[in-house]
């Protein structure tokens, strides 16, 4: 058993792909033969723009991938057996190059694991895990929402709950995000373009608003459609930020929640919130959040069509496809998710 990463030997380059150990998994680590690699935007800024730079170098970058449980070290979790097919999403500051998921052989803690049924694609859930752990972590392990229920049923009572404005509701982020807060009953603004509007629509959005006309236009129909208790721009770049900063200003000031930092200028009384959000679901107080997600809301999400994945397509050449795909991942504009095979 031989194990393949592809390394990023220094900021702002080309991943090249090298041997490296088959690692032994420690207490409670696991040990996943990896056969999906989902790719993240993140991950495409640091790599290609050295956004949050990697030390030391060679670096092996990615987050979130599916496989086999290939070995267990002592003390992890009975409910994971060798065999088991999982998707696992890597805790944001996690360190060691043993973890990155752009590799054939991966070390895991056995915290966000999640079994997956042998009825699905692994693709399906790697393009979803890490994204929406980070929505499950804003809107219920940050902000306290209720969260939706899995047979189905939706509160109806929208008034009485709170208004979101999500910024970007036709991307991973944001389309997450609208199916998630409409499930709960709460009354949620979207921004998509004309041809997204049918996807956004089959979330359960209350409002979706046209982002591709002009700037004054949308902030004034946004505006319209407020006040908002929460704002979040699942875009944040800075011609988004011109916008729902704007927004944020038209009621007075507070929050923008944004899903990377930034230097941008935001109007006056407009304060700018990023964190890992999903950092909050490994909170001692939201234990019982994190077991949701992981044994609950993922994998019963899918099965029942709660959970509905943007189109995934698999970016070819194994390993050597990663420099590929993250240039489409950054380049955008398809709806798509990107995925490669390490095996290929």
């Amino acid at each position: 058993m031989s194990n393949l990463a592809a390394i990023l030997p220094s900021p702002k380059t080309s991943l090249e792909v090298h041997p490296v150990p088959v690692y032994v998994p420690g207490p409670r680590e696991i040990l996943i033969k990896n056969e999906c690699i989902a790719l993240n935007a993140i991950e495409a800024k640091i790599a290609i723009h050295n956004v949050i730079p990697y030390t030391p170098y060679l670096a092996i970058l990615g987050s979130t991938y599916a496989g086999t449980i290939a070995s267990l070290g002592p003390s992890t979790p009975p409910s994971l057996a060798i065999g088991d097919r999982v998707v696992v999403s890597k805790r944001f500051d996690v360190k060691g190059n043993q973890h990155g998921a752009f590799q054939r052989f991966v070390i895991c803690t056995d915290i966000m694991v999640s079994r997956v049924p042998d009825a699905i694609d692994l693709s399906v859930p790697a393009s979803l895990f890490m994204n929406l752990t980070c929505v499950v972590g804003l809107f219920s392990g940050r902000l306290g929402l209720e969260r939706p229920q899995l047979d189905g049923g939706v509160v109806e009572d929208r008034d009485q709950k709170k208004k979101v404005l999500v910024y970007g509701g036709s991307g991973s982020f944001g389309g997450l995000s609208v199916g998630y807060l409409s499930q709960a009953g709460y009354a949620v603004v979207t921004t998509s373009s004309p041809p997204n509007r049918a996807f956004v629509e089959g979330l359960g959005a209350t409002a979706i608003v046209d982002h591709t006309q002009d700037a004054q236009g949308l902030i004034e129909q946004l505006v319209e459609k407020g006040p908002y208790d929460i704002v979040v721009d699942f875009v944040s770049v800075a011609s988004t930020l011109a916008v729902t900063g704007r927004v944020v200003e038209a009621q007075g000031g507070g929050r923008l929640f944004t899903m990377q930092p930034g230097r941008e200028e935001l109007p006056a009384g407009v304060e700018r919130v990023f964190e890992p959000y999903s950092e909050s679901l490994y909170e001692k107080r939201n234990r019982g959040l994190q077991r949701w997600v992981v044994e609950e809301y993922l994998p019963l999400g899918i099965a029942r069509g709660l959970i509905k994945p943007l189109p995934i397509e698999k970016v070819g050449g194994g390993l050597k496809g990663l420099n590929e795909g993250l240039r489409k991942v950054l380049e955008g504009g398809s709806g798509a998710r990107y995925v490669v095979d390490p095996w290929e």
